[in-house]
């Protein structure tokens, strides 16, 4: 696991608001600021330990410049934030590897598990900001602050997480209304023992998690709907949002069995916040439209890769705050979604 210091004035590609209402408004916003970089290892499901061969992930670190949220974003275009009290400004330190689990994730109408998809996840400790980033063999990251998790040093062999329950839930495709049309996504929730958070996987591996000191109330119930979104991203230079610009469906749901809010994308891609932190929206068909906020084009670095450089992956990123129970809602362009509370 290695660090790679960020060249500031090539970080940033681009900054946009530009709301979907009305393409040709203009309004400045501040450019996220490059913080760091880092590689992370990821084995997968089949690999017992770390070789030649696992695989690493580039991930850029930015703090965003509208509300000082901490981003994680990997070169493969999946993201994650944690809030601004949770994050702080620092010299790049090497990331501190803590444990490795293997999840499975049924897919949606599948009682047993031998259909199940096997997932390697990875644990590590943003030794900048003490926040737990979790990677898996994909190169999707999920992210808890520091005040949120427990963070123990893990000796010897790692505890194995503990299944705790888990979910079908139906989300429609942008601009579909039918219900009947919707796809169902089999998601699993675990307890990492290891620090006590709770992991939520979906059946195509996307990961979320929620710190074990920011749980929501449980009341033992079956997940309820509460509304959906229809967000527009736009593509890495695209500076409009016009016809042709690519619109994700999102349901909002309320797990009561663990309190936590879900978002979930027409892709399977999967966000959790603590419902403590988040206001429920009544789930009553009279959700607001999210209010779009800002916008921003970064550079993300290839694991390996040192230097930004004409050839370094740029990741478009929309920002849209959830007006139904004050989420902030980072989507990228590959479809990647995070969210964050307040």
């Amino acid at each position: 696991m290695t660090h790679r210091l960020p060249l500031l004035a090539l970080a940033v590609i681009a900054a946009a608001s530009v709301p979907p209402s009305d393409s040709r408004a203009q309004e400045k916003v501040k450019d996220p600021v490059s913080q760091y970089a880092v590689d992370l290892r990821a084995r997968k499901s089949t690999e017992a330990d770390f070789g030649k061969d696992t695989r690493k992930y580039g991930v850029e670190i930015y703090q965003d410049g509208e509300n000082s949220n901490g981003i994680y974003l990997s070169e493969t275009g999946s993201i994650a934030v944690v809030p601004a009290k949770g994050f702080k400004s620092g010299d790049s330190k090497d990331p501190v590897w803590r444990h490795g689990l293997n999840l499975q994730a049924r897919p949606a109408g599948e009682k047993e598990w031998d259909k199940a998809k096997k997932f390697g996840l990875e644990i590590f400790r943003d030794d900048v900001n003490g926040n737990q980033v979790y990677v898996n063999e994909n190169g999707q990251l999920a992210s808890a602050a520091t005040g949120d998790v427990n963070d123990p040093k893990v000796e010897g062999k790692p505890k194995n997480a503990i299944f705790k329950h888990a979910m079908d839930l139906k989300v429609r495709k942008a601009g579909d209304k039918d219900w009947d049309k919707a796809k169902r996504f089999g998601i699993e929730a675990y307890t990492d023992e290891n620090n006590g958070t709770t992991v939520y996987v979906s059946e195509t591996g996307s990961v979320a998690i929620v710190g074990a000191k920011a749980g929501g109330e449980a009341k033992g119930t079956d997940p309820a709907y509460q509304h959906g979104l229809e967000l527009s991203v736009r593509k890495v230079g695209e500076k409009g949002f016009g016809k042709d610009t690519k619109k994700v469906g999102i349901e909002v749901y309320m797990d009561h069995k663990n309190g936590a809010v879900i978002y979930v994308t027409e892709a399977g891609n999967i966000a959790v916040v603590p419902g403590k932190s988040a206001k429920a929206s009544a789930g009553d068909g009279k959700a607001k439209d999210p209010k779009y906020t800002h916008a921003f084009e970064v550079a993300v670095r290839k694991a390996g890769e040192n230097k930004f450089g004409p050839e370094t992956k740029k990741v478009s990123v929309e920002v849209y705050k959830d007006e139904n129970n004050g989420v902030a809602i980072y989507i990228s362009d590959s479809g990647e979604i995070a969210a964050v509370a307040g």
